[in-house]
């Protein structure tokens, strides 16, 4: 999936649990089961900006191209737009855009290197993305089996990890 915030950079730290050279881009590109920590900095002006999750799909498979939405929105007195910003993000078949951001992910010389990342953060955020299906009694729908595709995002069921998925790694 390509995930990205209307006018905001993300700035990822760390995939499947080990910390990389950070990285600062307008999207990242994200594999089912893979996680990646991404430091957000909310730096815009007070307003709604969407959070979109779009697919990648690099076969000839049949596929929803719908897009999962979700609006960031910045605490203050303002009047919200009629219409939040929207972010760029690459096209569903964009194997150049999962290239220019597979390749820049590095990793770090050894677990002592120390990297310059914000030690101060804000709120933590436990956020899971799900790809599902609905079912159509009567198979009308175009996804799989005649089924519909639908997409989750969701923060809120599950429960506080104890310990965050870098702690378990090293620990």
């Amino acid at each position: 999936m390509f995930f990205g915030i209307a006018k905001h950079n993300l700035t990822v730290v760390a995939q499947d649990a080990a910390y990389i050279k950070p990285i600062t881009t307008d999207y990242v590109m994200m594999t089912p089961g893979q996680t990646m920590d991404i430091l957000l900095t909310a730096d815009q002006d007070p307003s709604y900006y969407y959070i979109v999750a779009t697919p990648f799909v690099d076969a000839d498979v049949p596929y929803n191209s719908s897009n999962t939405l979700a609006i960031l929105q910045y605490a203050g007195n303002y009047t919200p737009p009629s219409s939040p910003s929207y972010p760029s993000l690459p096209n569903v078949t964009d194997r150049d855009a999962v290239k220019n951001f597979t390749t820049r992910i590095r990793a770090l010389a050894s677990i002592e290197h120390s990297i310059n990342v914000p030690k101060e953060i804000d709120m933590k955020i436990f956020i899971a993305v799900s790809i599902n299906e609905i079912f159509c009694p009567d198979e009308s729908c175009e996804g799989p089996n005649g089924n519909r595709l639908s997409a989750s995002l969701n923060n809120i069921s599950f429960l506080t990890p104890t310990i965050d998925i870098l702690q378990a790694y090293y620990k």
